[in-house]
């Protein structure tokens, strides 16, 4: 693809994670990536980010983003409750999508989404894209060589600190039936998923642990809420393939529980599920050794890269081929998150009735590594 034709897309919503996550990394990419311009209901945070882009439009609507010709995609980082009806607004106004996860609070809403974008034949994806990384997309690739032999279980984890003590909005996440399943797990959902397809039905716990919270940061701070929906899940996973696992995730402490483990006949895969670069542990099934495997060079360091998920996007786009972060992959773990409180009500494993077409691996060369190739033509 030309140096010369990124796609043209716009971020809808310049708070936090579009000024510490998504505009640096968009910006890495520009062979692939234009960030035509940006829209926040807060002008000054949409000018912000211009500036420090030193390029782009601050629109003053979403409806004047939508109506702007030029503009061909959106990014989505409002807020949660806002994902659905933005991105159904840009799908109806035939722009590419898209979103930060989850793609959707419903499964049915995610269903909406799909349907719309398959019905203008337009491209719709979600993060999170931590399948991407070079150390994840490494361990995916030895495990189908067989180094750890046959897979058969997996466990996985997302636990943070409590949440009031960091996040200046904890409130939003913990009173408006987001809950932790819905933002929290996706992160080693998504590998999970990427690595063994889809769940077939699962067995949830889920509780609050917490009952009574206050603010510690931000402009709000000591403000008192009560949590309505779970702040602690704890699930057990039957993939279709067969496959078993189990997954934690909690806004209530720290947890030292692995972060992703694929355990094998032969051995046991350890690899962080947001962050690259942060080391690939391999474990022997037959002694007690534990070995620290060598990272692929190109790993990006000891983070997200936030920019690899619009980057295939974009690649998608030009190359009118499927988005590894896929809607339908997300709306699958939308519907874990569904399964899980439903299993807590009713004390029963629950079925799940999504699958979606697996993701195709990364390969020796990808999209985002052809930006030095790109910038030199």
């Amino acid at each position: 693809m030309s140096a010369t034709n990124p796609v043209r897309i716009v971020i809808i919503g310049c708070g936090s994670i579009a000024k510490g996550g998504y505009q640096p990394r968009c910006l890495a990419y520009p062979h692939l990536i234009s960030l035509h311009g940006y829209f926040d209901q807060n002008r000054a945070a949409a000018e912000e980010l211009q500036k420090v882009a030193g390029a782009g439009k601050v629109y003053d609507s979403i409806e004047a983003v939508l109506a702007d010709p030029e503009v061909e995609a959106i990014l989505n980082l409002t807020t949660i409750a806002g994902h659905f009806p933005v991105t159904l607004a840009a799908l109806k106004a035939g722009k590419h999508a898209f979103s930060e996860k989850p793609i959707s609070i419903s499964s049915q809403e995610a269903d909406t989404l799909i349907r719309e974008a398959a019905a203008r034949k337009l491209k719709l994806g979600c993060a999170p894209s931590s399948s991407l990384g070079y150390e994840q997309q490494n361990v995916w690739a030895r495990i189908r060589a067989g180094e750890i032999g046959t897979p058969h279980t997996v466990l996985g984890s997302f636990a943070c600190s409590r949440l009031e003590c960091w996040h200046p909005n904890a409130d939003v996440f913990l009173t408006n039936g987001v809950s932790v399943a819905a933002d929290a797990t996706p992160y080693p959902l998504c590998v999970m998923t990427t690595y063994f397809g889809p769940i077939a039905r699962v067995f949830g716990f889920a509780r609050n642990v917490v009952p009574e919270r206050t603010l510690q940061v931000g402009p709000r701070a000591g403000t008192a809420f009560t949590p309505t929906i779970p702040d602690h899940v704890i699930g057990m996973l039957d993939f279709a393939c067969g496959i078993k696992g189990m997954l934690y995730a909690g806004w209530s402490g720290q947890s030292d529980f692995p972060r992703l483990e694929i355990q094998g006949t032969e051995g046991a895969f350890s690899v962080h599920p947001h962050n690259d670069g942060m080391g690939i542990r391999l474990l022997s099934a037959k002694t007690h050794d534990i070995a620290t495997v060598p990272s692929p060079a190109k790993s990006f360091a000891n983070a997200l890269d936030w920019g690899k998920g619009i980057a295939d996007f974009a690649d998608a786009i030009r190359r009118d081929r499927r988005v590894r972060c896929s809607a339908e992959q997300a709306r699958h773990i939308v519907e874990i998150a569904e399964r899980f409180n439903e299993s807590t009500r009713t004390g029963l494993p629950v079925a799940l009735t999504s699958r979606f077409e697996p993701m195709e691996p990364v390969g020796e060369v990808a999209p985002w590594d052809m930006v030095q190739a790109a910038a030199r033509n």
